[in-house]
């Protein structure tokens, strides 16, 4: 059932105003916060805008000295790889970019590559990502490490 009587709410009572008033253009006094324009549609509400405390137009200047915790990051490991790991690497990574470069010159110049080179370079990409899967440890060095570095 549907009611009859509304409610003494302030919030329908402004959305009702909204409704009323949609689509009607507002009129802004040259200064907002001394006038309050009238509107042909209802009571205006005058625009008022704050003033800030803070200086916002300073700029922001860093602390001359770096803050010194003390921290001292270990130098780094040395890469180890082995002659079958950088092959591995070689044809994973050399693979396509041998690839690219021979059809860019197939389809510049009037030269043709042999259809075992393509072969080749399939099977350097394969053979080196199969390697490096492989010997992948199985395990962490320390099982309650999570992975996280800073």
């Amino acid at each position: 059932m549907p009611q009859t009587e509304e409610p003494n709410d302030p919030d329908l009572a402004a959305w009702r105003e909204i409704v009323e008033n949609y689509g009607d253009r507002a009129e802004l006094p040259p200064d907002a916060a001394a006038v309050e324009p009238a509107t042909e549609s209802g009571p205006a509400y005058s625009i008022r805008f704050g003033e800030f405390g803070d200086d916002v137009d300073e700029a922001f200047e860093a602390p001359s000295d770096p803050v010194d915790d003390g921290f001292v990051p270990p130098e780094p490991e040395p890469i180890h790889l082995g002659p079958a790991r950088t092959a591995a690497w070689s044809g994973v990574l050399g693979a396509p970019v041998l690839a690219l470069i021979a059809t860019v010159v197939v389809t510049a110049t009037n030269m043709s590559v042999p259809h075992w080179f393509g072969w080749l370079l399939v099977a350097a990409f394969l053979g080196g990502f199969g390697y490096l899967v492989v010997t992948m440890p199985k395990d962490r060095d320390d099982p309650w490490d999570d992975g996280a570095r800073l």
